[in-house]
């Protein structure tokens, strides 16, 4: 079981690791891998200048593995549709050669020093904080990358960051144009509205048979069901499995006599410590005097604790007799674990000297874990079991059903020789809500001609984490249009949703009308039973109103009649609001301080920057001679 966590945990931390090489294909397009030999095969030419076959292969790959690790532990490379892969790849690598020759054509250039030290500084290379070569080229081979193909890559991405940087870090806005933008953005607007709910209706509209048959006559297409198939199917599942199967109890206790006899406990010590700081007021030598002085005293006699609350400067232990309290390895700094774990219990070290200052530090004592009794650990020894000899019955399991299925003309042979049951579902589309037919694996073999024409089992498909499913097409159903009666409440529920917001639209229209004749806007919203509400200061940015409504607040100029500042306006769903705009406060930059002005600038200046590179990348791929082979 120890072994186990350490594995996992390699793991875990490999998964991390390649998911950050991963990173550079995102970022920086699929040539993060350039580079290659002359006299290889082109896939294109930009400006003269080929790239490789062997390249786009490796880009290729590398984008695959990308898109594999965004999709997680049920990662399925058949749904990969290679075509598209490439296509989006091979631009990928073409735009980034245009970049990449247009900045050399600038003489822009980042030196081979400054990519060697961004490498040795990226953490994921590091170990224990130090960089270390092995896992760098652990990391570069799980990437399918070499040092040399990763630094060229690094350099292109540098020397394109360098134009694209100096582009947008060019671009300003002038003070007024800010100024004008801040105060459109601090401009608040009070208005009342009304909303009117078509929910308040819908109960109320009747709907005939006639407008149930003369509106399904008029949208027949609305009700068509899908190309389907009828199937049989056969699954096995990895967790039903471990459920059924009873506890051996001789394995769990061999299990938990394994699991005590490679168990090595872990030591935990009990320290104490005295501090002198090395800071601004107190230096190297004043601090190593002090605490020499503070070891004469204990070996004077005087208490360990005693000292500490005196004289040690960790204000986080000092008035608890400078108690750290127990821990194992890891905790604390190099050195000063180091000198805790060469003590003896009840010793004193030496003065020690760390990143914080000088030292004294006091063992109080040694614990030892130790394994825990066997029935605190029995549950976990079950769990585990259990799920060892499921994976072991799942294997064999899956790998009967596949054999079994793929030579036999159905699913009965399987079922009956392995004691599985054969279900059946009928109206299986691309639209199923069926967890099992709605994955994409089985999906993209659903209507196959190898199932549905030659009537043959599918392959078993693991279609969620140890489930898995072999399945037959028992009949085909072309699109059809689902008969009336199949659908007759549907459309007349569909009807009364369309009657009633058309119904809500009259009233809110009637409701606008009365208003902008000059009748009083509370007064007729209790009248119509019309929902009315005042909002007061609004701005642009309020996330407590409808967007809807706000947009549309926002883009209304204020009149001077009065009937010109009301709009009414259907809203999603189905309800219809009226807005009455009463007053428009002008923003100013002046009550925005100037640290806000001056990120404001920035925010301003790298958004029209990022504008103006995007169209700089637009210009440089039209100008660009590319030729695809």
């Amino acid at each position: 079981m120890l072994q186990d966590i350490r594995n996992n945990s390699q793991g875990t931390v490999a998964k991390i690791i390649v998911g950050v090489i991963v990173v550079v294909f995102a970022l920086f397009g699929a040539e993060s891998i350039v580079g290659g030999l002359s006299g290889e095969p082109e896939v294109a030419t930009v400006n003269g200048e080929g790239i490789t076959e062997r390249n786009f292969l490796r880009a290729v790959e590398g984008k695959r593995r990308q898109i594999l690790a965004q999709m997680g532990e049920r990662a399925d490379p058949d749904l990969i549709e290679e075509s598209l892969l490439k296509s989006s790849v091979l631009e990928g690598l073409i735009n980034e050669k245009i970049l990449v020759l247009d900045a050399e054509g600038k003489d822009l250039y980042i030196s081979d020093e400054a990519v060697e030290n961004y490498i040795r500084n990226i953490d994921q290379f590091k170990v224990d904080g130090k960089f270390s070569n092995e896992r760098m080229q652990m990391i570069l081979r799980n990437a399918a990358l070499t040092l040399k193909s990763y630094k060229e890559s690094l350099k292109s991405q540098f020397v394109i960051d360098q134009a694209r940087s100096g582009l947008i870090a060019s671009a300003f806005v002038v003070g007024n144009e800010r100024d004008e933008i801040v105060a459109l953005d601090r401009q608040t607007r009070d208005f009342g509205l009304a909303t009117v709910f078509k929910s308040d209706y819908i109960e109320s509209i009747a709907v005939s048979d006639e407008d149930v048959a003369t509106y399904y006559e008029e949208h027949k297409d609305a009700y068509k069901k899908a190309r389907n198939v009828d199937v049989s199917y056969l699954t096995i599942d990895r967790a039903s499995l471990a459920e059924s199967i009873e506890v051996d109890e001789e394995r769990i206790m061999v299990m938990y006599e394994t699991e005590k006899a490679e168990f090595v406990g872990e030591e935990e010590r009990t320290a104490a410590h005295i501090l002198i700081k090395i800071d601004d007021d107190t230096t190297e030598v004043q601090a190593l005097d002090k605490i020499k002085a503070v070891e004469a005293r204990l070996l004077a006699g005087e208490a360990f604790d005693s000292l500490a609350k005196e004289l040690s400067e960790d204000e986080g232990s000092a008035s608890a007799g400078g108690d750290l309290g127990r821990s194992g390895k890891g905790v604390y700094v190099a050195d000063f674990e180091n000198a805790l774990f060469a003590l003896a219990a009840g010793e004193v070290s030496a003065p020690v000297k760390t990143e914080f200052g000088y030292h004294l530090i006091k063992l109080e004592s040694i614990e030892t874990n130790e394994i825990p009794a066997f029935e605190e650990m029995r549950a976990g020894l079950e769990e585990r079991y259990r799920k060892e000899e499921a994976d072991q019955l799942y294997a064999e399991l899956a790998e009967n059903v596949a054999d079994i299925t793929y030579s036999s003309p159905d699913l009965a042979e399987a079922a009956d020789e392995l004691s599985l049951e054969v279900r059946q579902l009928a109206g299986v589309s691309s639209d199923t809500v069926n967890e099992i037919f709605a994955s994409p694996r089985v999906q993209k073999v659903l209507f196959s001609d190898e199932l549905v024409t030659e009537q043959n089992n599918s392959e078993l498909i693991e279609f969620a984490e140890g489930r898995s499913v072999v399945f037959r097409v028992d009949a085909l159903h072309e699109p059809s249009i689902l008969p009336l009666e199949s659908v007759k409440e549907r459309v007349r529920d569909e009807i009364k949703v369309s009657k009633s917001a058309e119904f809500a639209a009259s009233v809110g229209e009637a409701y606008r009308s009365r208003i902008a004749a000059g009748e009083d806007a509370v007064a007729v919203a209790q009248e119509m039973g019309v929902n009315w509400k005042q909002h007061n200061g609004v701005r642009r940015d309020d996330v407590m109103l409808n967007r809807e409504v706000v947009t549309k607040l926002f883009t209304l100029a204020k009149q001077e009649q009065f009937a010109d500042n009301i709009v009414g306006f259907e809203i999603m769903g189905g309800d219809y609001a009226v807005i009455v705009l009463n007053e428009v406060h002008q923003g100013s930059a002046e009550s925005a301080t100037s640290m806000e002005l001056f990120s404001i600038s920035n925010m301003l200046g790298s958004s029209i920057g990022a504008v103006d590179y995007r169209n700089y990348q637009e210009m440089a791929v039209s100008a660009a001679e590319i030729e695809k082979f």
